[in-house]
């Protein structure tokens, strides 16, 4: 089966500039008639490959799609795009040119933010919602994980994080795209995208002021009424797994799932686990629909 999906996602990648008018970064595998579409949106400083392994992963009944978010890769930023409502806006837009709609919507990091935003401003479009290491409220994180928004520093932390990345992003243009890898060859593999898909330390700052500007708070989430899976990594350094025990006890209507050996990105950590939760989740309310 991944096999299988591998190819379809490389094909899909190939054929991205066939789509018409198209001025977005996508990854895509599965049937175009399909009745399960997954949709993937990255967090800050990430890239539509955070996902590519996961795509060959997931069943090969589903249409799984990842995309760029504005401002990094094959996405061009919006002069007039500052917010994340608008980035929301932004999601709804690419799924209407897409032609989905009932879509499961998978967000990670500030991308759950994004992923949760998109669900409240546009409840019709969105079927399930996974929120995988999802920041939430960013005032409610440790100092190592708000540095970047500090005034004082601004752009220049920026930078200095682009230089410290530079060796492991050399290491890590060798780790393969499609390989079950572990914390240290993700890492470096997720420092080489960071680097290639993210050129602009300015747009890197619009962008993470856009995703932290708007918390996504516990009580705005108990507005959703649809299936929520939450996915953590209980090593997870920049978003504590407490924060997402809190928030399965305030959504009764959730469910969580954590990774004992995960950090902040256990699609890297597990993968084969992290598919089959999101595989699993999909096929239980499919059977609660019918």
């Amino acid at each position: 089966m991944a096999a299988a999906a591998t190819s379809a996602v490389t094909a899909a990648v190939a054929e991205t500039a066939a789509v018409t008018n198209i001025d977005f970064g996508l990854l895509e595998a599965g049937p175009d008639n399909a009745t399960e579409v997954l949709l993937f949106l990255h967090g800050w400083a990430g890239s539509k490959e955070l996902w590519r392994h996961i795509l060959t992963l997931m069943p090969p009944r589903c249409r799984v799609i990842a995309l760029d978010l504005p401002g990094t890769g094959g996405t061009p930023l919006p002069k007039d795009m500052q917010t994340i409502p608008q980035m929301a806006q932004w999601v709804a837009g690419v799924c209407r040119r897409l032609g989905l709609d009932n879509v499961t919507l998978i967000g990670h990091s500030l991308g759950g933010n994004l992923a949760a935003e998109t669900c409240l401003l546009f409840p019709d479009l969105v079927r399930r919602l996974v929120l995988a290491d999802a920041a939430l409220d960013p005032a409610s994180l440790p100092v190592r994980a708000r540095w970047p928004l500090c005034r004082p520093f601004g752009l220049a932390a920026l930078v200095a994080l682009r230089v410290s990345m530079a060796p492991m992003a050399l290491w890590g243009r060798w780790v393969p795209a499609e390989a079950q890898v572990g914390l240290w060859h993700g890492q470096a593999r997720r420092c080489y995208w960071h680097v290639r898909a993210n050129p602009s330390d300015r747009i890197l700052r619009v962008q993470l002021q856009a995703l932290s500007d708007n918390p996504m708070l516990a009580v705005r989430l108990q507005e959703l009424s649809l299936p929520i899976l939450i996915l953590h990594g209980e090593h997870d350094p920049l978003v504590p797994v407490a924060q997402a025990h809190r928030l399965a006890q305030t959504l009764s209507h959730a469910r969580l799932v954590t990774f004992p050996h995960g950090h902040h990105s256990p699609m890297d950590d597990d993968p084969l686990g992290f598919a089959r939760a999101i595989a699993d989740f999909c096929a239980a309310g499919a059977e609660q629909e019918d």
